[in-house]
């Protein structure tokens, strides 16, 4: 990468989330990535959430906030803000992952063409009955960054974009920190009284009604039933503060009723690493109903261990032709247990696709190939903006 573009990035980011999940995890790993390899980066960011929270800890990124988000496309007071940011960081590239914030920039650079915006996406949604109304903003776009191939056909389908303005940029893993040759999950498994005979089955995530533990811990209550294994299922909530406790009590209730209080764990994430919790499954479950951006299930893989996920929207691309994992049907407890039954009866089956897993995810998952691809984006945008600046002297 030629030093004379990199210098010339200057991006603001725009993320207004409470919540710790995948996307905001994704993005704000990618900002500390920019960061540190030199490019000096904005963000604007809800004051004392996670995102925030995470931004101040890296020195190279410059943090705004905002106590609230704003409260609707006629909050005034915000494209106040907005522009007043804008006028006082001077960036020319603007990336946000949530459309909405189209109605604010549009009107704010209507004069200023030199300012790139850059949507990020991770998932495809279902019809939209504004679609023909934001399709207006959508044609400010410079590019939209997609997860994945299954994404990009959503938004191809919708008519949202052309072709050429949707670049896929696969998610990016720190096969350093992912290691199975250095993450040790023996200490941990022996936490949860699971010893070598055991198999941990376990997923990672918010508890919420889309992540669907419940339909896990109806397939656990259905596989406890095959006694010739030893089998322990835990339940890591990945973000209590944004989790629903509501939901949480309804999972409790769930395995008291199944008499599962031996079986069944549900531990908060805490300060435990993600890499060692991975190193202590044996197999990885992600059953809920909403579109997979699919972080936890490729960190997984990269501890060569199996994936099982719903069958919505770009859980294919995760698990390929059944090669690295298999898929059920949302919702579905008794195809989750026949699926997790499979895997339970051939061994062989998942150490192979443990071991083709991680295979898999180091040739097209590292996060040096997605920042490389995401500065190739970036130093398109300023080609574009260089050239309009040349035709207009000319």
């Amino acid at each position: 990468m030629r030093v004379s573009i990199k210098d010339k990035i200057k991006p603001l980011w725009i993320l207004f989330s409470t919540k710790w999940g995948g996307p905001e995890q994704v993005l704000m790993s990618d900002m500390a990535n920019l960061s540190e390899s030199g490019i000096a980066c904005s963000l604007l960011c809800l004051e004392g959430s996670a995102v925030h929270a995470f931004a101040i800890r890296h020195k190279n990124i410059q943090v705004h906030t905002l106590t609230v988000a704003p409260s609707g496309i006629l909050d005034f007071r915000f494209y106040r803000f907005l522009k007043e940011l804008i006028f006082k960081t001077t960036p020319n590239i603007i990336l946000i992952n949530n459309h909405y914030l189209l109605f604010f920039l549009e009107p704010i650079l209507i004069w200023n063409k030199q300012i790139s915006i850059i949507s990020v996406r991770h998932t495809g949604h279902g019809r939209d009955l504004l679609l023909f109304f934001k399709k207006f903003f959508y044609r400010r776009l410079e590019y939209m960054i997609v997860l994945s191939d299954s994404v990009k056909r959503t938004i191809l389908i919708q008519g949202m974009l052309p072709e050429k303005k949707i670049k896929v940029i696969n998610l990016g893993l720190d096969f350093a920190r992912f290691d199975p040759q250095t993450a040790n999950g023996v200490s941990l498994r022996q936490e949860w009284g699971a010893d070598s005979e055991t198999i941990v089955i376990g997923s990672v995530g918010r508890m919420v009604p889309e992540l669907g533990q419940d339909t896990f811990i109806k397939a656990a209550a259905g596989l406890t039933k095959y006694h010739q294994w030893k089998l322990k299922f835990v339940l890591i909530d990945e973000d209590p503060l944004v989790s629903s406790q509501e939901f949480i009590d309804e999972l409790k209730q769930l395995v008291t009723q199944f008499h599962l209080e031996r079986q069944v764990l549900l531990p908060t994430l805490g300060d435990e690493s993600l890499p060692r919790i991975m190193a202590a499954f044996d197999i990885f479950v992600m059953p809920g109903t909403e579109e997979v951006s699919g972080l936890g299930a490729l960190e997984a893989l990269a501890m060569q261990k199996p994936v099982v996920l719903s069958n919505v929207a770009g859980a294919r691309d995760i698990v390929g032709k059944d090669q690295f994992g298999l898929l059920v049907r949302p919702s579905d407890a008794f195809d989750l247990q026949a699926k997790i039954l499979n895997l339970l009866e051939n061994t062989s089956k998942r150490t192979l696709m443990g071991t083709k897993g991680r295979e898999h995810v180091l040739k097209h998952f590292d996060k040096k190939t997605r920042l490389v691809r995401s500065i190739d984006i970036y130093e398109r945008c300023l080609k574009r903006q260089l050239a309009k600046v040349s035709r207009k002297k000319n």
